[in-house]
């Protein structure tokens, strides 16, 4: 097999992966996976200002961790800034995500890592909360229309949705 293309195996058990497209409405050069939170966007359960403010959250993510396990366990120290500056950066990332999280709470912030961050399948998300697949995905893309709020005024003092 020549090219980036999927071996036909993994064209076959993937949830959906979509070929390169360039023309009048997409430029993909590259094949790419839908992931658990393209899939919701795509099924109309969260909207396209969610889907982005969830797309920012799993950025954060990456700029911070190096690692993608579990337990996030080694911290990123490439790149082009001065220690100093990146560390400042990476500490005020983490400050973001904490006072977004303690926002949302334990259970919608365990789906969001679970979905949007390691794009866990629905399954294994659904095992791990002990409920079937199809209320998982409701209850992540209530997840994800929190984030969204809360995404929208991370900036803003720790205070309780709503209040």
């Amino acid at each position: 097999m020549t090219g980036n293309a999927p071996t036909a195996d993994r064209l076959r058990h993937a949830e959906a992966i979509e070929a390169p497209r360039v023309d009048a409405a997409s430029f993909r050069q590259g094949w790419r996976v839908r992931t658990r939170l393209d899939a919701l966007f795509a099924a109309g359960r969260i909207t396209g200002a969610e889907w982005q403010a969830a797309v920012e959250y799993r950025d954060a993510y990456a700029r911070v961790w190096s690692g993608r396990g579990g337990d996030f366990a080694g911290a990123r120290i490439a790149g082009g800034a001065d220690i100093h500056d990146r560390e400042i950066a990476r500490i005020a990332t983490l400050t973001v995500l904490a006072r977004v999280e303690a926002r949302l709470g334990g259970l919608a912030t365990a789906l969001l890592i679970a979905c949007v961050v390691e794009d866990f399948s629905w399954a294994r998300i659904a095992a791990i909360c002990q409920r079937n697949p199809e209320t998982v995905r409701n209850w992540t893309a209530l997840a994800v229309r929190a984030l969204a709020q809360a995404w929208a005024t991370r900036q803003e003092a720790d205070r309780p949705l709503g209040g």
